[in-house]
């Protein structure tokens, strides 16, 4: 399934409900004679219910890059195609190895969830 994904603002905080998140640098790897498009990032919780704030790393994949930057959105992004990976064992070893080359980040694969038909898919939040 290929989408259209809208790559954020690096260095800008977005606000969440209960912090900010911070996509940092837009990477790619090799997998199988593609490139998987992914997102590093930090996330912080102001607003903890039981403590100061805290932060982690996250690595965001959207999914293997099919086109990039085709166009901009009404913001001036760049929008790219990218097909989401959708073989639980493509899955499960790209995971791997990005945990292998950024330890301690969470990764999070898109999976159909993300996919609207017709409209831009910009990065979520990542999950705390």
């Amino acid at each position: 399934m290929i989408i259209e994904y809208t790559h954020p603002e690096l260095g800008e905080d977005i606000q969440g409900r209960a912090g900010f998140y911070t996509a940092v640098e837009e990477l790619t790897m090799p997998y199988k004679g593609r490139e998987i498009l992914y997102v590093m990032g930090t996330a912080r919780l102001d607003r903890p219910c039981c403590g100061g704030a805290c932060s982690w790393g996250y690595v965001q994949v959207p999914g293997f890059l099919v086109r990039r930057h085709v166009r901009r959105d009404d913001s001036g992004l760049p929008v790219s195609e990218v097909e989401i990976v959708e073989d639980e064992d493509d899955r499960n070893r790209i995971r791997q190895a990005l945990m292998d080359r950024h330890p301690g980040a969470q990764v999070e694969i898109w999976g159909k969830q993300y996919a609207q038909e017709g409209s831009a898919q910009t990065s979520p939040r990542p999950a705390p």
